[in-house]
Order: C-alpha cells, then structure tokens, then sequence
C-alpha cells in the first residue's frame, strides 16, 4: 500500500511538468516532425517529401503534452511546383519526442 502512494505521488509531481514540456521548443519540435515524415517516405519511389518550394513546417503550436506541428509537401512528380499541388498534414510531437500523425489534409 505504501509503495501505490509513493508512486501516485511520483506520478502527481511529474504531471505539471509533462502537460507543460519546457525542454522540447517549438524548433525541436519542427525538426523532429520533418525529420519523422522524411524517413517514412525514405526509399519510396515517387513518395512524398518536403523538398519544394513552401514545403516544410509551416508552423508549431503548444498543445498539452507535446507541440502540433503543421508541414506542407509534396507528392509524386508534379507537373509545377505551385501551392494547389502541395498538400498538408497535422503531426503532434509529445513530450518524450515521439512523433504521431493526428490528420492529413
């Protein structure tokens, strides 16, 4: 019995600190979203990147326990690299830096 309190204790003081993350900034963030969409396409023919002209992280918000992370791309071989071919997706990076695709647009 002991032991529960101690580690509900434990897990009541670390709480505030992984709603909040101060040590994952929004740029960490960005780049740990674009490097995650980068190698789920690595070695994809005609896949999707975000080599293109606007492409990349578009932007970062702070959410509870981790950021969401806009990025704009591109996929296939495109006729022109104009913005109606791009596409966009939401990614959320979470405190302990993994990244998960919330939407794809």
């Amino acid at each position: 019995m002991r032991k529960i309190g101690l580690g509900l204790l434990i897990l009541l003081a670390c709480a505030p600190a992984l709603y909040w993350a101060p040590w994952l900034s929004a740029d960490a963030a960005q780049q740990r979203a674009e490097a995650s969409f980068t190698s789920g396409w690595t070695g994809v023919v005609d896949g999707c990147g975000i080599n293109c002209q606007g492409c990349g992280s578009v932007g970062a918000e702070r959410v509870p326990f981790g950021w969401r992370v806009e990025l704009e791309y591109a996929c296939g071989l495109l006729p022109a690299d104009l913005p109606e071919h791009h596409r966009r997706t939401v990614l959320f990076v979470s405190a302990f830096g993994t990244v998960h695709r919330v939407n794809q647009q």
